[in-house]
């Protein structure tokens, strides 16, 4: 059985899947610089390494 190919972008939708959140809060973290994305024509994507640092960042913050 083969390993499914994980994208190295998701969608602001499915961003918000992976992270637990809504994707207002998406769209409003992208607005505000927290995460970063790009469009490629029309779509919006946020790189997998981004959530993973949005994470971290999150990680790192409440051990404040």
């Amino acid at each position: 059985m083969e390993n499914p190919i994980e994208p190295l972008a998701y969608s602001p939708d499915r961003a918000a899947q992976r992270l637990g959140i809504s994707t207002r809060a998406v769209y409003t973290h992208i607005a505000t610089g927290e995460l970063r994305s790009f469009k490629d024509g029309k779509r919006r994507l946020i790189p997998d390494t981004e959530l993973q640092r949005y994470v971290q960042r999150k990680m790192d913050e409440s051990n404040r």
